[in-house]
């Protein structure tokens, strides 16, 4: 080796022997940031159980409770137990509920609630609990959800024409659904088609947020229709819909038509496009506020067998 070169050689060792020392500095970096996200950063279970108490005193039956951010929502029912209700976990928006509790950690809060009002804010140690006020309440007159028996529901495919009820039978919930993987569990009370089923279930909607809904398969040919009895309308029939994630990951020009109609009249039709995900709608029934009635909602034939929906009558509350 030349004279000139040794110096370079040199540098050359210097430079692998820092970076054989920043190998074991990387780790240990690695190692303390773990600690600190495994010990100081968790919540302890007092906590919860502290900020389930604060709830439970004040918890209204038409209050919504939510876990902020949503990655905290399986550890806060689980201590919040018969608190957080399906409805509540499954709602299908906010603006059916007067009042919501957030249960939040590290700061985070619901965008969706932003323009409420704050109430009240109690800290449970590291759990931040806020009680909101709705501005743009909602009020739920009926919930076609609560009508799913044989004694408020019919249910009928219609083939050109020719109305065949269907059956309504008591059971076990089965798995998913085998038109595609992870699909919709098949609900346990239900009507039975030829060709489908009627009844209530959680969709696994595309925001990966839990939905309680309407399970109603559409037919390739024919309407599937359901008459709900003794209906009480209000200013507006509100609804959502959705179709199981796996195939609303995937954009298409497919839609599910769901027309509602009432004492002879049409109220308005809902395009559910596949590829939008859980997608809320709104059909105004002013001319029949105050009225009962049976509320008929029919499905068009379609190939998209995951959809689900839900639909109440409204009225606006002023504050």
């Amino acid at each position: 080796m030349t004279a000139a070169a040794k110096p370079k050689e040199k540098a050359r060792q210097t430079r692998a022997g820092w970076l054989l020392c920043a190998v074991p500095l990387v780790g240990l970096a690695e190692l303390v940031l773990h600690m600190k996200q495994t010990s100081s950063d968790v919540v302890p279970e007092s906590d919860w159980t502290v900020a389930r108490e604060i709830v439970k005193a004040e918890l209204q039956p038409d209050d919504l409770i939510l876990f902020e951010p949503f990655w905290t929502d399986p550890l806060g029912r689980r201590t919040f137990g018969e608190l957080a209700t399906m409805k509540r976990s499954g709602r299908s928006d906010e603006r059916r509920f007067p009042r919501a509790f957030e249960v939040s950690i590290r700061g985070a809060h619901n965008t969706d609630l932003a323009g409420w009002k704050k109430l009240k804010e109690t800290k449970a140690g590291t759990i931040t609990v806020t009680l909101l006020e709705n501005p743009s309440f909602t009020k739920v007159i009926d919930d076609t959800l609560d009508l799913v028996n044989p004694e408020r529901l019919s249910v009928s495919r219609v083939d050109d024409g020719v109305e065949q009820p269907c059956t309504f039978q008591r059971g076990s919930s089965q798995g998913g659904s085998t038109v595609v993987p992870q699909g919709l569990l098949v609900p346990a009370d239900k009507f039975v088609c030829q060709g489908g089923h009627v009844g209530v279930a959680v969709l696994h909607g595309l925001d990966h947020h839990p939905h309680v809904c309407m399970y109603a398969t559409p037919m390739q040919g024919a309407s599937l229709r359901m008459k709900f009895s003794n209906v009480t309308f209000g200013s507006s029939l509100h609804g959502h819909s959705g179709i199981q994630w796996l195939v609303e990951r995937t954009p298409t020009p497919d839609k599910v038509a769901v027309t509602f109609s009432a004492f002879d009249r049409l109220i308005g039709t809902h395009h559910h496009k596949v590829g939008v995900g859980w997608v809320g709608f709104e059909l105004p029934t002013a001319e029949i506020d105050g009225k009962k009635g049976d509320l008929v909602a029919e499905i068009a034939p379609s190939s998209q067998r995951q959809f689900c929906f839900e639909a109440t009558t409204r009225r606006e509350v002023s504050r």
